[in-house]
């Protein structure tokens, strides 16, 4: 867990509503593409991420000290996923025999029950994460992270680094596929990686 992330969940134990909105800012869209991979529809998405913001906020002073913020929101999205599987299967039981859609929503279930949103985990993406930014070549590594995790857009990255828009998508091409490799195991926690 990072210094940051420590500090937004003591923060947000003590009842802060600015650490609150730095979290909600940090990882809504991170947990709307993990939702999305599972349940296609975004108005259900978006439903799902504010649910689980809402159950972070309503169990904030349960939380441990050590709780990763990531892998908690994560599980807790998992589950409300779960959840909502399960209530589309049941509602395309009652209303249809459409076997292909019913045999589509329980394959989702299994995977999403067999996905690991532990604590280890997250530390393991991190882990992964650090060490392949570290592989990449400088500007490669520039370029991704301006993306990636600052999500500029290519012609701001292009802008800043005084490089061509091409030059900045073929950067970010190089190191998503360097990246789907890497973390080829945790790849629905990390969708928003590879959303273009």
């Amino acid at each position: 867990m990072t210094e940051n992330e420590k500090y937004l969940l003591e923060r947000i134990k003590e009842n802060d509503q600015q650490a609150f909105k730095a979290i909600h800012a940090k990882y809504f869209s991170r947990l709307y593409y993990f939702i999305l991979e599972f349940i296609p529809l975004n108005d259900i998405a978006e439903n799902i991420v504010q649910d689980t913001f809402f159950t972070l906020w309503n169990k904030r002073n349960e939380l441990k000290d050590n709780t990763s913020l990531g892998a908690y929101l994560f599980t807790v999205a998992k589950n409300n996923c779960l959840s909502q599987l399960r209530y589309q299967r049941f509602r395309q039981k009652k209303n249809s025999s459409n076997s292909l859609v019913d045999m589509e929503l329980t394959l989702n279930m299994e995977v999403l029950s067999s996905l690991d949103s532990s604590d280890f985990a997250f530390e393991e993406i991190e882990r992964i994460i650090g060490k392949t930014l570290d592989e990449l070549p400088p500007q490669c590594r520039k370029v991704f992270m301006l993306s990636r995790f600052e999500e500029k857009k290519n012609r701001e990255i292009a802008e800043e680094l005084n490089i061509s828009v091409k030059v900045v998508e073929k950067h970010i091409t190089k190191g998503l596929k360097i990246f789907k490799v890497a973390l080829k195991e945790y790849l629905p926690l990390l969708s928003y990686l590879f959303v273009p």
